[in-house]
Parts: C-alpha cells; structure tokens; sequence
C-alpha cells in the first residue's frame, strides 16, 4: 500500500507544472545568471586593465653608459673589471631594463602601451587622459646610478612620475611595479658596494623553497561550481513545502479521511510522505546537477560519494517535509507551511552560503550554517569537488543524517494520533 501512496503523491506533482517549473528551472536559471556574473569575484580574476605609459628620457641613456665607461678607465680600475662592465653594461643599464624587462615582460606588454616621447609632448601628453602615466628621466639619471651601485658614490637619481587621477586602478599597479624596480635596484646596490655575489641570495632563496613542505593541490571551485551546489541544496528544500501543502489539501478535501476508511494506517501514509518527499528531493538533485555536468562540466571525481550525499541529503529533506505535514494536520493551518518557503528557506540558504561564501568571513557564521541541513550538505558537496572523500565529510554526513532522524521523530509526536480532526 505504501507505493499507491508515493505514486498519489507523484501525480499531484505532475498536474501542478508550474511546480515543476520553479523546483526544475529557478535553480537552473539562477545557477546559469549566478555563474557567468560573478565568475570573475569568485575565481579571484580582476578587471581587464589597460593603459598608455609616456616616457620622457631628458638624456641619452647610451651616452650616460660610455661616460661611465670612460669614468672607469680614467679612474685606473684593473682592465679585468673595465672589460667586464663593458660586456655586461647592458645587463645593468636601468632604464634599459625598466623598459625591456618590466614594462616589456609577458604581464605588463598586454595591459599596458608603452611610448618614448620627447620633451616638446610633456605638456600635450599631461593633458591627454588617455595616458595613464608619465615616466620623466632626468638628466644624468643613469649615470649616477651607476657611480652609486658600482662605485659606491653618494647621489641622488630619481624618477620623475606623473600619474592620471582618473585611472588610479592602472596608475596604482604601475607605482607598484616601479617600487619594486627600485627595490631590486637598491638590493644589487648593497650587494655591489659589499662585494657580494648576487647568486647566493638565489642560491638561498632556493634552498628555502626547498624546505617548504609541498601541500596536495585541490581541485579549485569556480562560480558555476558553487552556485550550481548553492541553489541545489537550496531550492530542494521547497520540496519538503510543496509536499506539505499537497499533504495539506488532502486533509482539507478529506482525501485522508477516505484513506483511513480504506484500513490504510496513517503511519503508513505519514512514511509515504517521508519516503515520497525524499525521492523527489532525489531525482531533483539529480536533475540539477545533470545539467551542470552536461552543460558547464561540474563533475564529482567520487561518483559514489555524490550519490551517498544526495541520498542523505534527501532523507533530510523528507524529514522536513512530514514535519511540516505534521504540524500543519495538528494545527489545522497552512501558516508553518508559507513561512517556511517564504522565510526560513531564505534565512537557511544565507546562513549556510547558498548565495555567496559568507563563511569565509566569519568562523562562528560558517559553523552555524554547518548546522543547517543546505548548509551542510553544501560543504560536504564542495568538498567533494575539490576531491576529499568520506574522511572529511563525514561529519556534514553525520549531522544530516541526525536532523533527518529527529524531523522524522518530532513529526511522528506530533502527528494527530485520530485522523486528522481535532
């Protein structure tokens, strides 16, 4: 007699397709608005930047080298170290390397334009807003800053930057970069004047990475992962109040009643309600993240994981739903009914992080929507995406599998123990 009773149970779902509708295609919508718009917040990706970079050089950096050059020689340097520089004068020239090796490297060539200028454009380029810095060398910029690394002379060399207020997210990055350019700088000044060789701070830098303790990689989880988990576990626990209010009808149009009549238990119809509730909550599961994975290629590596979860994850839903049936029969009114999919649904889906990861901002708000019956099965979810298995979720696990158990308790002790009227 039990399966007549999820098969009723079934047939009002089907004569109703605007519940079909809103338990099949809400979430489906959502998880496709939800992933495209806010992939890039969630994937940790920032806006594409891109700019114009103006440079001013008010003196030939080439002739700045040779003067130096000759500065060596007239000093009496040993002809080893004067040929050496003369190899390696290129390697060391800064502004040269400003241009080839930071604004010219893979990061920065595809964000930003770069432009030498003369000094007859300085005025007509700070009152163009289409360029995003203007980088002045002054005189003497490079050779002082060779007779300072080099030969440990005391002089002042710098840049001149002149940045446009009104792009500060492209200005920020370039004064970033150029604060660590002189830092570089003044790091191979220090090494130069103690006579050091640059190769032992790499050699130690290595050794170090090398004690680092490598951490096993996790699969990360992009937006149409977490939103597809997100409105699953959230829009299945409108089943348990779809459920309810069919439940609830029968009572009014005395259809209980009638199955009484029949010598059918109401213990047995309570666990059709149970049983039928849960199948559902399943096959939606299902359904939902059957079109992800067919769709945006949301795949779980552990496929019996993923079915234990949504089976459990089912009965807790199924526990919810005689919950309802049962509170509504014993106080005769749909109101629980209504709140819950109006409200408590709500409050349950942003505790437990349906519509945006706010456990990361607060322990205390991630344990609590831990304790949530989405919320939980949420994190088992997600942690089965990122490749853990039953060791970590097992207490997500535990916890929906005692939440179903005390619904199903509570419903059964609140039941009406006579039919249904009061």
């Amino acid at each position: 007699m039990l399966f007549p009773i999820i098969k009723k149970q079934l047939f009002m779902l089907m004569r109703n397709p605007v519940e079909i509708l809103l338990l099949i295609g809400l979430p489906i919508i959502l998880i496709v608005i939800l992933g495209n718009a806010l992939s890039s917040w969630m994937n940790g990706e920032t806006p594409a930047i891109t700019g114009k970079i103006a440079i001013l050089e008010r003196e030939d950096e080439g002739r700045q080298l040779e003067r130096f050059l000759e500065d060596m020689k007239k000093m009496g340097l040993p002809e080893e170290t004067i040929q050496y520089f003369e190899q390696e004068i290129d390697t060391i020239a800064p502004i040269r390397l400003l241009k080839e090796n930071v604004f010219g490297s893979e990061e920065l060539q595809d964000m930003f334009q770069i432009e030498e200028v003369n000094l007859s454009d300085k005025e007509k380029i700070l009152n163009d807003d289409g360029y995003t810095m203007l980088l002045e060398v002054p005189e003497n910029f490079t050779y002082d800053t060779l007779r300072t690394m080099v030969l440990g002379e005391k002089r002042e060399a710098e840049l001149i930057i002149y940045e446009n207020d009104q792009q500060q997210i492209a200005a920020g990055i370039l004064k970033n970069v150029l604060g660590q350019f002189q830092e570089k700088l003044t790091k191979e000044t220090f090494l130069q004047q103690n006579q050091l060789d640059s190769g032992l701070v790499l050699a130690n830098n290595e050794n170090l990475a090398n004690e680092i303790i490598p951490i096993e990689e996790k699969n990360p989880i992009n937006a149409k992962k977490y939103y597809t988990v997100g409105m699953a576990t959230m829009n299945v626990l409108f089943i348990a109040s779809v459920i309810g209010s069919f439940a609830f009808l029968e009572k009014k149009t005395q259809v209980f009643d009638r199955i009484i009549l029949a010598n059918v238990s109401r213990w047995l119809y309570f666990v059709g309600i149970l049983i039928s509730s849960a199948l559902f909550a399943f096959l939606q599961l299902l359904i939902i993240y059957g079109f992800s994975w067919i769709v945006f290629d949301v795949a779980f590596p552990d496929a019996y994981a993923f079915f234990m979860t949504t089976g459990i994850y089912a009965l807790a839903v199924g526990g919810i739903a005689v919950l309802l049936t049962a509170i509504s029969y014993r106080l005769e009114s749909e109101t629980l009914t209504n709140f819950f999919s109006g409200v408590i649904v709500t409050i349950m889906a942003f505790i437990g992080g349906s519509f945006f990861p706010i456990g990361d901002s607060s322990e205390i708000i991630q344990q609590l929507g831990n304790y949530t019956p989405n919320g939980a099965s949420m994190s088992a979810y997600l942690a089965l995406l990122r490749g853990d298995g039953f060791a970590e979720i097992a207490d997500h696990l535990t916890f929906l599998v005692l939440f179903a158990f005390a619904s199903t308790v509570v419903a059964a002790m609140t039941f009406p123990k006579r039919g249904i009227s009061s």
